[in-house]
């Protein structure tokens, strides 16, 4: 049934001319990867450059739904932001993030830390790396902003991989409004948390997320902090199969001058700001142990099912910058049972395999699968045909490196329960003018995308009903031949 789904809304998306393109144009350069080998360094093929228009992606593809938009967004006159760290036995390159994050934000008061710390008994802490650098800084107080640190101290043999850490992080969080999640070894710049809530505000969307893969240091930081944009960002657009046969971003691709964040379909995991509604509403799965390949597509999916959409930033959120020298340590080389490790790394990748409907051999963890569900915003299958992603037998992942456009809700009441006041299909009400006359009685308000003829969405939505008559009445006659 996910293939027929997905056959007709591809060919429904075919049917609809897109929204005429409009204001900024965004130029987009992907990289034609060897399908066989998407890191082939002796492939030569060019690169395909496109234009974007960053100014008509949230409008719907289906002309009968263009007048619906996301939720505007909301931000109280005061705010706190949460920025979570997981480090694994990383004690001062964490240290000096969180040194970086209070001392070049412009509302340090208003700054709040999560760190789950994996270390071993002789290695460096992260917070004790943050303090000598804070005690330098501020040599008045003894470890300035200490009390807006959380720590979550572990030992870094019982690590089991990125998502059991970021499960972790997720309970640090607190009643902030906005959630950063990064790598530890991450430096920001001057005023960051202007840029990023400036980036994030011309979302123009509650349930934006802002997702990259963060540009190397070079010299982009300067002494004093200061920040020197590269022209060229980072967008995230394509994917591939992992070791493990599920899901991997190949790397990033880049936008020039992007003037807006723009739209993708894909979430990265060293660089993630949202409201934090994004991180508690929707949980990293913590049974997943051991994953690194399909960790990203899990979180894109589920936040998108969820109802929230993902963008890549622009110059103006680009304010935080990726350590890229070598890991002191990494979780694969954990003193582990080698036996038990094989078991683990088995029953969660099948676990991923079983949420996706995709065949699998050997044990799986159905532990709390009740806390980590697909949204009810949109469906699995819309994701996929959005993303390009698929798990059809011998077909290949499509790159979604074109221009997106805004899905709206198929069932927004979880949307709706999370923003009072606000509707994806406004109540109708009478004019004003309608009011004042006296007693008119106005025509029967119409609905807007409620009318299935005049919508595509309609019209696939009465095929795949017909579809499942058809298929259920044909194994419940198999069922019934069986019984008898």
């Amino acid at each position: 049934m996910v293939a027929l789904w997905l056959a007709l809304m591809g060919a429904t998306a075919m049917a609809f001319d897109p929204p005429p393109p409009q204001g900024v144009t965004h130029t987009l350069s992907f990289a034609n990867h060897n399908p066989n080998d998407p890191y082939d360094k002796e492939w030569k093929e060019p690169n395909t450059e496109i234009t974007l228009y960053p100014e008509t992606q949230n409008t719907p593809l289906d002309p009968a739904l263009r007048h619906l938009q996301p939720p505007p967004p909301r931000i109280p006159s005061t705010f706190d932001i949460f920025v979570g760290l997981s480090a694994f036995r990383d004690g001062y390159r964490c240290g000096y993030t969180v040194f970086t994050g209070f001392k070049r934000s412009s509302t340090p008061d208003r700054l709040y830390f999560g760190i789950v710390d994996q270390v071993n008994p002789e290695d460096l802490n992260c917070v004790d790396e943050y303090c000598k650098l804070a005690k330098e800084e501020w040599p008045e107080e003894e470890c300035k902003y200490r009390s807006q640190i959380k720590v979550d101290k572990r030992s870094a043999n019982d690590s089991r991989g990125p998502t059991l850490a970021r499960s972790q992080q997720q309970d640090l969080i607190g009643d902030q409004e906005f959630c950063l999640q990064l790598d530890a070894h991450s430096i920001f710049t001057n005023d960051w948390n202007v840029g990023l809530i400036e980036d994030w505000k011309t979302l123009n969307n509650e349930m934006g997320v802002l997702t990259t893969y963060l540009h190397n240091l070079h010299d982009f930081i300067g002494d004093d902090g200061s920040n020197n944009a590269p022209n060229h960002l980072p967008h995230i657009c394509q994917t591939m199969r992992g070791g493990n046969g599920l899901v991997r971003n190949i790397g990033a691709d880049l936008i020039l001058q992007p003037k807006y964040p723009q739209m993708t379909a894909l979430w990265g995991a060293g660089f993630s700001f949202s409201k934090c509604h994004a991180e508690t509403r929707v949980r990293t799965d913590s049974h997943t142990l051991w994953m690194f390949d399909g960790e990203e597509f899990l979180r894109a999916s589920h936040l998108w099912t969820h109802g929230y959409d993902l963008y890549s930033p622009s110059r103006t959120g680009c304010v935080v910058y990726h350590n890229y020298t070598s890991v002191p340590a990494r979780f694969e080389y954990v003193q582990v049972d080698e036996a038990m490790r094989k078991v683990e790394r088995e029953m969660g990748e099948n676990r991923f395999k079983l949420l996706v409907d995709w065949p699998f051999k050997g044990a799986v963890d159905t532990t709390e699968l009740h806390k980590y569900p697909w949204g009810t915003a949109r469906s699995l299958p819309q994701y996929l045909n959005f993303s390009g992603i698929t798990f059809e037998e011998g077909k290949r992942d499509e790159h979604s490196c074109k221009q997106l456009y805004w899905v709206p809700y198929t069932d927004p009441s979880s949307v709706e329960a999370l923003l009072p006041g606000w509707h994806l299909r406004p109540e109708p009400t009478i004019k004003n003018a309608q009011v004042l006359r006296g007693n008119v009685e106005p025509n029967a308000p119409e609905v807007p995308g409620e009318d299935a003829t005049s919508s595509a969405m309609g019209l696939l939505l009465l095929v795949v009903v017909g579809v499942s008559f058809v298929v259920y009445s044909r194994r419940s006659k198999h069922v019934a031949a069986k019984m008898t």
